[in-house]
């Protein structure tokens, strides 16, 4: 028998540079990531007009309904959601004002107080009162849904 190493030599340090850098991408790959509830310091932060969004899809949860801006539409159309706040997820890159109203006009009188959604962030709109709301922003027109409060 002979030894590998005699016949063949030591493997080249570039054979080794790639077995270790492809160890670590299956490593990488591999690897779980979780998510978790934030703390309460952050929890409070986020109940502010605006503040870091996440990434998300139009949801319900404890909190309340989330609509994600994205593309200058909004997730949904239409929703119901019980009385409470609704958050509006801003993906895009500009800021969205939003108001009650429609095709970019606020109505004269707003039974909800307008949010300014910056590019990035999230912000809360309080529905109160049952009933239902045409919802606009007032930089993007062709931005609308309704909010049907049970």
């Amino acid at each position: 028998m002979s030894d590998h190493s005699a016949t063949h030599g030591p493997r080249p340090p570039t054979t080794v540079m790639v077995l270790a850098a492809l160890a670590l991408g299956v490593a990488a790959c591999s690897a779980s990531s979780t998510t978790s509830e934030p703390p309460a310091s952050q929890a409070a932060a986020s109940q502010t007009a605006v503040s870091q969004a996440p990434s998300v899809a139009a949801s319900t949860a404890a909190g309340g309904t989330t609509i994600t801006m994205s593309g200058v539409t909004f997730s949904e159309t239409e929703i119901t959601v019980p009385v409470g706040k609704v958050t509006f997820v801003n993906q895009d890159s500009v800021t969205h004002i939003l108001a009650e109203g429609e095709n970019g006009k606020e109505v004269a009188s707003p039974r909800v107080q307008k949010v300014s959604v910056a590019g990035g962030n999230q912000g809360d709109m309080e529905f109160t009162v049952a009933g239902d709301y045409h919802i606009t922003c007032l930089v993007h027109s062709t931005m609308n849904m309704e909010v049907h409060v049970q």
